[in-house]
């Protein structure tokens, strides 16, 4: 291997050695050798699979695994993946003796590979599952050598050299356990290898401008392992097995510790002033390039009592802890202002460890980053990585550091010199996690656009997260009825004195539902530098995704799952244990007298997809009526906004004066509405089917509330857009959710017509309409709700936890702890 300045090129595999654990008597069996096909990009599929190795090995063997990535002399014309071929030339790194596994880095071991290692081959030079797919193999070395040369690996086509293989009689059945693709063939208790052979389902999403993603089945199990790897600090390399590249990377850092200091750009100082300030630092350490200069480590300009320097080399050569020792542990504050990019891929996260290890209350760090391109292979070593390579690899690092905060200085490639220390301008974009710095809580804003249902949700989230919020009441022009993709992120849609009501010092949280907001939020975060983050409630207002931090929307809305995207039940509400109190207080005459059980029947209305007529409503009321009157209860009812005006006046008349109904209008104030009262005093309740929010609210309650199912469809020739609509919207989910098969018999990469529809689904140029359909039976298999008139109610009654749980993923995403002492 050879190494110049960031230019990395390998020749050999990269050895990784799992000995025999300490305590244990070593087995005469032989090393069990595994070599793994990956790249630069796949660095969490790879560490994942290598602790699933490290998770159900034979202790007492010792396991040699062989990284091959960006190995030189190859030419990868026609290749599917950057280490397409590497899989034949294994006879020529082993040496030409003794066997071999081969692995693509997109699998898990659920069983001890040495059982793999140790089959009997039955005389065949190779193993696989079919004759085509060689994903998983076990290779006799000395056989195949004659056979796979390496020569053959760097120059010819891969069907070739199986076609070559296959001739010579040398290709064996591999058991199926050991190689089960995707959830078709996973058996729980009996695979003992998973594949998540299917691209654009693999969990890590290492390609997001290649594929447009979706969830797998077995995902939870990766997921699983990733969190555990987390949590047990483990790293492929690490500071005594570093990657074949570091030395002479180390040796080229010693010598730029000679070199003169070169001066920040006033962004990234003013950014560590601000961290040290919320921090209450009094001490940093100070890591660059080149030993920093005296003016850099004057305290006064970070206005901390105490700095130290230190170049990268000068830190990760010290082997002792403490700052007299030469460790360089114990600051309130590490900040390294250049340098990390310049690193061996394989080496960032055993460093950022390292900074981690030495930090009590943050973490900042500099880096030039590059945008996602088109290509999919991914580019060789010693190029500039995405701003989300980084976030996943401080994001990992950061779960066994709780109490730091880190935060990511992001400069584009295109807009940075040769080091993040010579740009000049350019607002930085920051990325940051870990645990919240300051005394006080979250600032937050909430954004409301004077649409009752979208202030209900943002309210809802506000309250639940128990932080003081600013209600910020958006005025929109005629310019916000313009598409969001034409306004982009900025204030365009608003009022021009009601713009400039939106400025610094800007909040660390944004709440915001519906369309209408979401290019105002998008401005903030922009501003911002991308140090407020932003939720985003609602099925209209949340394209594209990875323009928020997190959005919230509910299944029934059919869009696509996505990493920043929690898909609840039901909308989210502002029923809460203290709103039906208070609620039940003004209210508390409104059912005085009535005998028990108390049935509120909530009416929703028309919508592009649904129509309350007139005859509906009627057998509605008479209905309702006919089982309240059974159960020798009484029956209060109110409508909407939705609520036709003949319908409302046929549901009275089928009500009689059996119950007691609000009949919502125009001119009546909202302090007249008696639904709060409902949902508080009432004991069970009636929802018609297609109005979520009225269901997710009565839900909300922990009351029995039963589904009236109004009929889809739009009658006369007022339905034929929605019904022409609705076909054309079906037939591009369709496309989109197809899985063709390849050659080998698994899902073949998204792409052609499959691929162009998932990108109209995903970027919201075809929006899929609402399937109540899909929140009745979430609300009933919850136990949430049941149909009415099915004689089947939930028992008992559970409450919707939904609310509960997004406020809880922001808590996590601001890194405030669920209990507000514990942030002291």
């Amino acid at each position: 291997m050879a190494s110049t300045g960031a230019e990395f090129v390998r020749t050999v595999p990269e050895r990784i050695v799992l000995p025999v654990r300490p305590g244990t008597t070593p087995s005469p069996k032989p090393p069990v050798r595994i070599f793994v096909g990956t790249e630069p990009a796949q660095f969490r599929p790879e560490r994942v699979l290598l602790w699933s190795i490290e998770q159900v090995r034979d202790p007492a063997r010792v396991y040699e695994i062989y990284l091959m990535k960006d190995l030189a002399g190859y030419r990868k014309w026609f290749w599917t993946t950057s280490f397409t071929n590497y899989r034949f030339a294994i006879p020529h790194y082993a040496g030409g003796r003794g066997r071999a596994i081969y692995n693509d880095e997109d699998q898990i071991y659920l069983a001890d590979p040495a059982a793999l290692f140790d089959l009997d081959m039955d005389g065949h030079g190779y193993l696989t599952i079919s004759d085509r797919d060689t994903a998983v193999m076990l290779i006799d070395c000395q056989r195949m050598a004659r056979i796979w040369t390496l020569r053959d690996a760097q120059r010819r086509r891969k069907h070739s050299l199986l076609d070559r293989g296959l001739a010579a009689g040398e290709c064996g059945p591999l058991p199926s356990p050991w190689h089960a693709r995707d959830e078709a063939e996973y058996r729980e208790g009996h695979t003992h290898l998973l594949h998540y052979t299917t691209l654009h389902t693999q969990p890590w999403r290492p390609f997001p401008e290649r594929f447009v993603y979706r969830d797998h089945p077995l995902g939870a199990l990766w997921f699983d392992l990733e969190a555990r790897a987390n949590r047990a600090g483990f790293q492929v390399f690490h500071r005594d097995q570093p990657s074949a590249f570091w030395p002479a990377t180390h040796a080229s850092l010693e010598r730029q510790s000679a070199q003169a200091d070169a001066p920040s750009p006033h962004e990234i100082d003013q950014s560590v002033r601000d961290l040290a300030r919320r921090a209450k630092a009094q001490s940093l350490l100070l890591v660059t390039p080149s030993a920093p200069g005296e003016a850099r480590l004057d305290p006064k300009r970070w206005e901390v009592d105490r700095t130290e320097g230190a170049s990268l080399a000068q830190l990760l050569g010290a082997r002792e802890a403490g700052p007299r020792a030469g460790g360089y542990d114990g600051y309130d504050g590490v900040v390294c202002l250049a340098g990390l990019e310049d690193l061996p891929s394989d080496d960032v996260a055993w460093v950022i460890a390292e900074l981690f290890g030495r930090a009590n209350r943050f973490v900042c760090a500099a880096v030039r980053t590059q945008r996602p391109g088109r290509r999919w292979i991914t580019p060789p070593e010693g190029t500039v990585h995405t701003a989300d390579w980084w976030v996943e690899h401080f994001e990992a690092t950061a779960v066994r550091y709780p109490d730091v905060h880190w935060q990511l200085l992001l400069l584009g490639a295109d807009r940075a010199g040769s080091s993040p220390l010579e740009v000049r301008s350019s607002p930085l974009e920051v990325r940051q996690g870990g645990r919240f710095l300051g005394d006080a809580l979250p600032r937050v804003w909430v954004l409301l656009d004077a649409k009752p249902g979208h202030t209900t949700q943002s309210l809802g989230l506000a309250e639940e997260l128990g932080w003081p919020y600013e209600r910020v009441a958006l005025e929109f022009s005629w310019t916000a009825e313009l598409p969001n993709a034409f306004l982009g992120e900025s204030r365009l849609g608003l009022r021009r004195g009601n713009a400039r009501l939106l400025r610094p010092p800007w909040p660390e949280l944004v709440i915001a539902s519906g369309r209408r907001t979401a290019p105002v939020t998008r401005w903030i975060r922009r501003q911002s530098g991308g140090r407020t983050r932003i939720v985003q409630l609602g099925r209209m207002g949340v394209m594209p995704p990875d323009a928020f931090d997190l959005t919230v929307v509910p299944a029934y809305a059919q869009l696509l799952p996505h990493p920043r995207r929690i898909q609840t039940v039901a909308p989210l509400t502002r029923v809460r244990s203290a709103s039906l109190d208070e609620a039940a207080r003004r209210w508390e005459s409104l059912f005085e007298g009535a005998p028990h059980p108390r049935v509120a029947l909530l009416v929703g209305g028309n919508s592009p997809h649904y129509r309350l007529t007139p005859d509906l409503a009627r057998r509605l009321g008479r209905d309702v009526r006919a089982r309240v009157e059974d159960a020798g209860g009484s029956l209060f009812a109110t409508t909407s906004r939705r609520t036709p005006a003949a319908s409302a006046r046929a549901l009275e008349g089928a009500l009689a004066d059996t119950a007691r109904v609000f009949r919502w209008t125009q001119d009546r104030s909202p302090a007249d509405n008696p639904y709060t009262g409902f949902l508080a005093l009432a004991d069970a309740f009636v929802v018609t089917g297609e109005s979520a929010s009225m269901l997710g609210e009565a839900c909300a309650t922990g009351k029995p509330v039963a589904i009236y199912e109004i009929p889809r469809g739009v009658p006369g020739w007022r339905g034929l857009g929605p019904r022409w609509l609705d076909r054309f919207v079906t037939l591009v989910m369709d496309t989109a959710a197809a899985r063709p098969q390849s050659r080998r018999g698994i899902t073949r990469p998204q792409r052609g017509l499959e691929l162009f529809c998932s990108k109209l689904l995903a970027h919201g140029m075809v929006r899929p309409s609402c399937d109540f359909s899909i929140l009745h039976h979430a609300l009933i298999e919850r136990g949430l709700a049941h149909r009415f008139g099915s004689g089947a109610a939930q028992d008992p009654p559970t409450v919707n936890r939904d609310l509960l749980d997004v406020a809880e993923r922001v808590r996590q995403m601001l890194g405030v702890p669920s209990n507000p002492a514990e942030n002291d």
